[in-house]
C-alpha cells in the first residue's frame, strides 16, 4: 500500500505580528496557503480570530471561542479540523501556520505530529526583534501585563515565551537587524540558546535574506531533546561577543533555604537556564530547574531511582555579560557543606518550595 501523501507545513511564531508579516508575505507563493491566527480580540471578546489566505487573496475567516482554562489547548483542538479541511481540498502544496504571538511552537508541533496525518511539519520559524531581543529575554514582565496571555490562568512571562520560541525553532529570523546594536552578538545569543537553529537576517523592509520555509530542517527528535530537561554539556557553544554559556555540576545536594535566598543572585545576568537539581530535603526526587529573565521555577520530574543517573545537580545557564566565576560561586554556596553532609538530618530542613513541588 502506498504511503499517504502529506503536505509540508511551516510553523511561524514570534511576539510581533508586525515583524512577522513581511516574513509571511515572502513565504506565500502560488502553491502556499496561510492560516493566520490573531489574539487581538482575546482580552475583550474571548476569541481567537483566524483568516486563510493564499497568493490570490483571502480564502476564509472565522474565530475560535476560548474560555478561562487553557487558551492554547482550545486553539489546538479548533485548529486541527481547519488544517485538515484545507489539506483535503488539495489546492495547495504547502501550508503556513502563523500562530498567535503568545503560542509556543512545541505544543502545536506535538499536536500536529500526533493527530494531523495530512501534514508534515517541515520548518519551525521564529521571528525575533533585534532591537528588543535582549530586553525581552532579560525582564520579568508577565504576558498578562502586556495583554498577551492566552487565558487568565496563563502566568508565563515574556522572557520564558521568547526563550521557548527560540529554543524550538529551525530558523530564527533576526528582524530589525539594521537597527539593532551588535548584530553579531545577537546571532551568537540565538545560537547559544539553540545551536540547532539557522539565523537569517531580515533586510530593512523586513524580508528575510535566506530560506525560512520548506527547508526540510525540522527534526522532531532533535527538537524535543533540546527542549527537554537539560542541555548536554557537549553542546555548549564557545563564548564570544559577550555571550557566555556556563555548565555547573555538583554531586552534592542543594540546601533548600540557601537556594531560595540566592535565587535573585543566581538569575542576575542570566537570560536563560535549565537543569535538574537535587534538593537535600527531597533526597529521592529529581527537581527541574528553569529560569528566564528574572523569573526562576522548579518542578518535579520523578524519582532518581527511575533513571540511570546518580543524584546530582546539573544547570546550564546563558547570559550576556555573564560572569561565570560569580555564578558558579553563588551556586556552590547553596550546596550542603561537608559538615552538613556528615551530621545534618536533611529531611528536617525547612522547605521554601513546598507550595510548588
Amino acid at each position: 500500500m502506498a504511503a499517504q501523501r502529506t503536505t509540508p507545513l511551516t510553523l511561524l511564531v514570534g511576539l510581533s505580528t508586525t515583524l512577522r508579516q513581511p516574513v509571511l508575505d515572502a513565504i506565500v507563493d502560488a502553491g502556499t496557503v496561510a492560516v493566520v491566527v490573531d489574539q487581538d480580540e482575546l482580552p475583550d471578546r474571548g476569541v481567537l480570530t483566524w483568516r486563510v489566505t493564499d497568493a490570490s487573496g483571502p480564502v476564509d475567516a472565522g474565530e475560535f471561542t476560548v474560555d478561562d482554562d487553557c487558551g492554547s489547548c482550545q486553539l489546538i483542538e479548533s485548529l486541527l479540523p481547519l488544517l485538515e479541511t484545507l489539506v483535503e481540498r488539495g489546492h495547495w502544496q504547502h501550508v503556513v501556520l502563523a500562530a498567535p504571538p503568545a503560542m509556543e511552537a512545541r505544543s502545536l508541533v506535538n499536536a500536529l505530529v500526533a493527530t494531523a496525518p495530512g501534514v508534515t511539519v517541515d520548518t519551525v520559524t521564529c521571528v525575533v526583534d533585534a532591537v528588543l531581543l535582549v530586553e525581552q529575554l532579560s525582564g520579568d514582565e508577565l504576558l498578562d501585563e502586556r495583554g498577551l496571555a492566552l487565558s487568565p490562568a496563563d502566568r508565563r512571562n515574556v522572557a520564558e515565551l521568547t526563550a521557548r520560541q527560540i529554543e524550538y525553532a529551525d530558523v530564527c529570523v533576526l528582524a530589525n537587524a539594521h537597527r539593532g546594536r551588535a548584530p553579531e552578538r545577537l546571532q551568537n545569543l540565538l545560537l547559544h540558546l539553540n545551536p540547532r537553529t539557522t539565523v537569517v537576517e531580515a533586510g530593512p523592509s523586513g524580508v528575510p535574506a535566506g530560506p525560512v520555509a520548506r527547508t526540510g530542517l525540522f527534526d522532531f527528535s532533535a527538537a524535543e531533546q533540546w527542549a527537554g530537561e537539560v542541555a548536554d554539556g557537549q553542546r555548549l557553544q564557545p563564548s564570544g561577543e559577550g555571550v557566555t554559556t556556563v555548565l555547573w555540576r555538583s554531586t552534592r545536594p542543594l540546601h533548600p533555604a540557601r537556594l531560595n535566598d540566592a535565587l535573585e543572585d543566581i538569575v542576575n545576568g542570566v537570560v536563560r537556564s535549565r537543569g535538574v537539581v537535587w534538593l537535600a530535603n527531597r533526597p529521592t526526587q529529581r527537581v527541574r530547574w528553569e529560569s528566564a529573565g528574572y523569573s526562576a521555577s522548579l518542578g518535579t520530574l520523578g524519582e532518581w531511582a527511575d533513571t540511570e543517573h546518580l543524584a546530582e545537580c546539573t544547570v546550564v545557564a546563558t547570559g550576556v555579560g555573564l560572569d561565570p566565576a560569580r555564578l558558579q560561586s553563588t551556586l556552590d554556596a547553596c550546596l550542603l557543606t561537608e559538615a552538613e553532609l556528615a551530621g545534618l538530618d536533611w529531611q528536617s530542613l525547612d522547605d521554601p518550595f513546598a507550595g510548588v513541588l
